[in-house]
């Protein structure tokens, strides 16, 4: 997701600034407290799961606003969701951007 500078024109065609329009109204998402690392798996065989794969730059897929876990890959630590609770999202496989592991995001059980 494309972020706003506070400085530029508010998307809402107000044609005041973002700070003084709509920013304040942005949730933003809580610190990060705790690492959750996903299991990896391998490579699933063509045609039998859907794998998430994000283009461009970053790791993150999800940011949610509940918590402040991050689930992490599990070979590199890159962050791959945030925000999220356990058990929130299960049954994907997220491919990280930085190391290219395949990483599953069943329960991974309570925090450390």
């Amino acid at each position: 997701m494309a972020k706003i500078s506070a400085e530029e024109p508010c998307p809402c065609t107000s044609g005041r600034l973002f700070k003084d329009c709509h920013g304040p109204r942005v949730k933003q998402p809580p610190p990060v407290t705790s690492h959750v690392s996903l299991r990896p798996i391998p490579a699933p065989l063509p045609d039998t799961r859907s794998v998430f794969e994000r283009l461009g730059e970053g790791t993150l897929f999800l940011q949610g606003f509940a918590t402040g876990l991050s689930f992490d890959c599990g070979k590199c630590s890159a962050p791959l969701m945030q925000g999220m609770e356990i058990g929130q999202v299960g049954n994907l496989v997220l491919r990280c951007n930085a190391c290219g592991t395949y990483n599953e995001t069943d329960d991974p059980g309570p925090p450390p």
